[in-house]
C-alpha cells in the first residue's frame, strides 16, 4: 500500500512539471484586434469554437485566432 502511495505521488509531481513546462504563454498587449472596418458596421453574430472567434457583420466574416489575436481569414459577403 505505502509503494502505491509513492508512486501515486512521483505521478503527481511528474503532472505538475509537466504542466508547468507546457503552458500557453499570452500574449503581451491590449488584446484588441483591428479588423479595419467602417465605424458604421455593426457585428451581426460572433461565435467561439475552441481558440478561434468567428464574426460575422452581414456584408464580411472574420475568423480570428484568440490566442495569437491574428486575423486568419476575412471574407466579404457579394450579392449575386
Amino acid at each position: 500500500m505505502g509503494a502505491v502511495l509513492v508512486l501515486l505521488f512521483l505521478g503527481l509531481i511528474g503532472g505538475i512539471i509537466y504542466k508547468i513546462k507546457n503552458r500557453v504563454v499570452v500574449p503581451e498587449g491590449t488584446g484588441l484586434v483591428e479588423l479595419g472596418l467602417p465605424a458604421e458596421s455593426l457585428v451581426r453574430e460572433a461565435t467561439l469554437t475552441g481558440d478561434k472567434l468567428t464574426i460575422n457583420t452581414g456584408t464580411e466574416v472574420f475568423i480570428v485566432e484568440v490566442s495569437t489575436r491574428k486575423v486568419l481569414l476575412r471574407v466579404k459577403a457579394t450579392s449575386p
